[in-house]
């Protein structure tokens, strides 16, 4: 499924005006019915109070009070803004309205807000048609006042489009946005519908066509897309019964240090967990023997260490010429930030022509010279957190979570890399400026070792065939919907990265059922 920014969406709309003769009003038209059809489905929605604004939004709300008063529902109409800016199509229907005789009030001032708030408190569900997707800019206290009314008030918001507040391009929201508790969107989801904070504010979110034609949509060309079950299940990895542990793929993991082996285990538990035939782990020796412990199934290659705990530049060779059986090659969880596993990372990356997922500390030795990826000799993942993005790039965190479809599709085109940045929302960016959102997970993923995880899993999945942007878009999804399923049973506020990975037994299975069917 595509996702769509404002530009966009005027765009598909003008596109079926003038390609397809699809006139404005029949879009609109079309856009009320679908809101006034789901409020008729609902027991409880005999009165009816329809909030609008004074563009296109307002116009379909003026078209679903008519349909919902043709149907018998006691319906009150209030107008935001001055009534002088409505124009076009929204206007014709708010002019259908008066000779309606519907009651309608306009809302220009603060101190006539108290029948607004008495109409609210008096209907069974108010209907939001005040900003949608044109929402880019700071609320006037006119706007904040009466949102405030209808979320303190509202016994069920329904909003059109995207809630008022939020900006459809990023997700951004203002504090006094309105918080619905169910949005419909038209012909694709907006950014802003599935980016936090602003998809908090949907409620439940449902997606109807208003009738633009699909091959219109397809013909766009829009790179940004929705991570869905159906969308991954393409590339998910078929068994077969007759096959054996090499027709599986082989990963090789270096990752580990003193007082981080954990990430190692959760890494190369991740990995089998994906369904990889064979893996590899190269580990500090003084390590070797607790990765045994714990992964018995993992291969343990220990390594002479430069100091106790840390590899370095030495073992580079033996590294890059066992790597040549693997299918992949995982490098950071754990390894340490010191200057010799640094300048190892720098050089596998230089001088390695398998596939290479770098995370945590391969990330930060990337950071110190990025220039290294310049001279790359296949396709680098890397699954930074904003943190480590932050240091990639120069940004502050906050501008990296304020932004990250732009930043990750901008970095991933500049460095040639498939980008991973890990979030409540993480987006995958290909280096063709593809993007792709995914709606897995919970706040219990939210714990240390969780990105060690998504390590093994990504691997794994290369390892297995996918390439690597294929094994990035079902990596993150299985991730989250790992997580998820180990939240049902655990709750996320004690949630562990050792219990994805043991939701991704499930997950797997499940989609490994679902592929069959």
């Amino acid at each position: 499924m595509k996702l769509a920014i404002n530009a966009e969406m005027k765009q598909l709309d003008a596109m079926a005006m003038e390609d397809y003769e699809l006139n404005s009003a029949v879009l609109m038209e079309n856009a009320g019915v679908i809101v006034a059809t789901e409020i008729l489905t609902r027991e409880n929605a005999q009165h009816v109070t329809v909030i609008a604004g004074t563009g296109n939004n307002g116009g379909d709300g003026f078209v679903i009070a008519r349909h919902l008063h043709n149907r018998g529902v006691a319906v009150k109409i209030f107008v935001i803004g001055n009534m002088k800016d409505i124009a076009g199509d929204a206007m014709i229907n708010l002019n259908i309205l008066r000779k309606m005789e519907l009651p309608i009030e306009n809302i220009k001032e603060l101190n006539n807000v108290v029948r607004l708030e008495k109409a609210i408190k008096a209907s069974d569900l108010i209907v939001d048609a005040v900003f949608g997707t044109g929402f880019d800019r700071p609320l006037e206290i006119l706007h904040r006042n009466v949102f405030d009314i209808i979320n303190d008030n509202s016994r069920f918001t329904l909003s059109v489009d995207i809630p008022s507040g939020v900006n459809g391009d990023d997700g951004r929201a203002d504090e006094h946005a309105i918080k619905a508790h169910q949005t419909i969107t038209f012909t694709i989801p907006k950014c802003g519908n599935i980016l936090y904070p602003g998809c908090e504010n949907n409620g439940e979110l449902l997606v109807r066509s208003i009738g633009i034609p699909v091959n219109l949509i397809e013909h766009m060309k829009i790179k940004r897309n929705l991570i869905t079950e159906s969308s991954v299940l393409a590339v998910f990895p078929w068994r077969k019964a007759f096959s054996h542990k090499g027709d599986y793929g082989k990963v090789n993991l270096i990752v580990g240090s003193i007082g981080m082996t954990g990430a190692a285990i959760l890494a190369c538990k991740s990995a089998l967990r994906s369904g990889i035939g064979l893996l590899k782990l190269y580990i500090p020796e003084s390590l070797a023997m607790q990765i045994t412990h714990s992964v018995p199934e993992a291969i343990t290659i220990p390594l002479q260490e430069v100091r106790k705990g840390v590899i370095g530049i030495t073992h580079f060779e033996r590294i890059i010429e066992e790597s040549q059986a693997a299918d992949v090659v995982a490098i950071g969880p754990g390894c340490g930030n010191t200057a010799e596993t640094s300048e190892l990372v720098r050089r596998i990356v230089q001088e390695l022509d398998k596939p290479v997922v770098i995370d945590a500390d391969g990330i930060n030795a990337i950071a110190r010279n990025t220039d290294i990826l310049l001279e790359k000799k296949s396709t680098i993942v890397m699954t930074p957190h904003p943190g480590e993005m932050s240091r990639l790039i120069g940004k502050t965190t906050e501008e990296i979570i304020d932004h990250p479809v732009e930043i990750a599709r901008e970095y991933a085109m500049k460095w040639d890399v498939v980008m991973v940045l890990k979030g409540a929302r993480t987006v995958v960016a290909a280096p063709n400026g593809d993007i792709y959102v995914n709606t897995t997970g919970n706040s219990g993923m939210a714990t240390a070792g969780s990105g060690d995880v998504l390590t093994g899993i990504i691997a794994g999945l290369i390892g297995q065939g996918l390439s690597p942007l294929d094994a990035s878009r079902l990596g993150v999804y299985v991730h989250g919907r790992s997580g998820d399923t180990s939240a049902e049973q655990k709750g996320e506020y004690g949630l562990l990265a050792g219990d994805i990975v043991e939701g991704l037994i499930y997950t797997m299975k499940e989609m490994a059922l679902t592929h069959k069917r």
